[in-house]
């Protein structure tokens, strides 16, 4: 029989029930393995218990890794069918050991592949960051400069008109102070929207939490 092709892509309703039935296999295949939730997280690579149970109770329906989903089915030894609810025998026959030993190929690669993309975004996000705070850093002294001319204008009230270049200063000063604060507006607005997009990807924060 001819299979139909999926006519859109995974709906929300789909993930969200994907993502329960994954964090049930993930509890139960723990339970049996015999490890506790906290030992569990440590072991997959969590600094704490807190983002498997949520994963375990399907409360955060959009951060399944696949990192996660390959390094639990080696740690509790069951099959990663199991683990997306496609098979109940946690067991792996002679044909479930040649499609784990394919799918470990697959999920190895696949983790490869993402290790060095949320490499490359964690470089990205490090120096983003590094940026963020020479702006800051050139604002903080753009405004010191700013107050110490004009504290040196008010001890000499004829400054501007009696000293060549006076008037000049001030409003290079002035010029300075407006542009670093128009450039820490605009990183602070940059850095805000590289921290959602980064904190909407679960496999920087894998990697960023067990650091």
């Amino acid at each position: 029989m001819r299979k139909k092709p999926y006519s859109s892509v995974p709906t929300s309703a789909e993930r969200v029930a994907l993502a329960r039935s994954i964090g049930k296999r993930l509890k139960e295949s723990r339970e049996n393995a015999g490890f506790t939730q906290v030992d569990a997280a440590k072991m997959l690579g969590y600094s704490n218990s807190s983002k498997l149970a949520k994963i375990e109770g399907a409360t955060d329906t959009n951060s399944v890794p696949l990192v996660l989903i390959l390094r639990a089915a080696r740690l509790y030894e069951v099959s990663i069918d199991f683990i997306f609810g496609e098979t109940e025998d946690w067991e792996l026959g002679a044909q479930s050991m040649i499609e784990r030993d394919v799918s470990k190929w697959v999920f190895d690669a696949t983790e490869t592949m993402y290790s060095q993309q949320m490499n490359v975004l964690k470089s990205l996000m490090d120096r983003t960051n590094i940026i963020h705070m020479s702006v800051l850093d050139m604002h903080d002294a753009a405004t010191e400069l700013e107050a110490a001319v004009r504290r040196f204008a008010e001890l000499n009230p004829s400054f501007e008109d009696d000293m060549r270049g006076g008037s000049r200063l001030v409003s290079a000063v002035r010029r300075v102070l407006h542009s670093s604060q128009e450039g820490k507006v605009r990183v602070n607005r940059f850095n805000g929207e590289c921290k959602r997009r980064f904190e909407s990807i679960p496999q920087l924060q894998l990697i960023m939490e067990t650091e």
